[in-house]
């Protein structure tokens, strides 16, 4: 089911957010506070801040998300979203221009899972994290 709601999902962004989201079992909101400098392609590493403590932590990501945040990316700063380290990494797709957060993240969640009917949250996102990593002897254990 994870592949079609995967496959609903109508642009890059989104489908960067939820392969982020399901390959790291970050919290919604640690991912959506993410700055540009804060993906480390190059390392597999996305940094994130810790709910409760608020300590920052570079965890692992899946490889085709960093190709899915690539290509949004690309989409965005060729339409005039603000480009620089210290910005935000997750951006409205209209104008004006502000930082995704956590509502109009759900919402796009929701329209998907309507398509699909089924009724995932994006907290289900991090038991499918946390499922897959049980499963992979590789997988180092992170408390995010």
């Amino acid at each position: 089911m994870f592949n079609e709601l995967f496959a609903r999902l109508k642009y890059n962004r989104d489908r960067a957010l939820l392969a982020f989201w399901v390959s790291t079992g970050a919290r919604a909101e640690g991912l959506l506070t993410a700055l540009q400098r804060d993906a480390l392609p190059g390392q597999q590493l996305i940094g994130i801040i810790l709910k409760g403590s608020r300590e920052y932590r570079q965890v692992p990501a899946s490889p085709d998300a960093f190709v899915w945040l690539r290509l949004s990316q690309q989409e965005e700063w060729e339409r005039g979203v603000p480009r620089g380290r210290n910005q935000p990494l997750w951006w409205t797709l209209r104008r004006p221009w502000r930082p995704l957060e956590y509502p109009a993240a759900r919402a796009m969640f929701d329209r998907a899972n309507e398509l699909l009917g089924s009724n995932w949250t994006l907290h289900d996102l991090r038991h499918t994290a946390a499922y897959r990593m049980a499963r992979d002897p590789k997988m180092p254990l992170t408390d995010v």
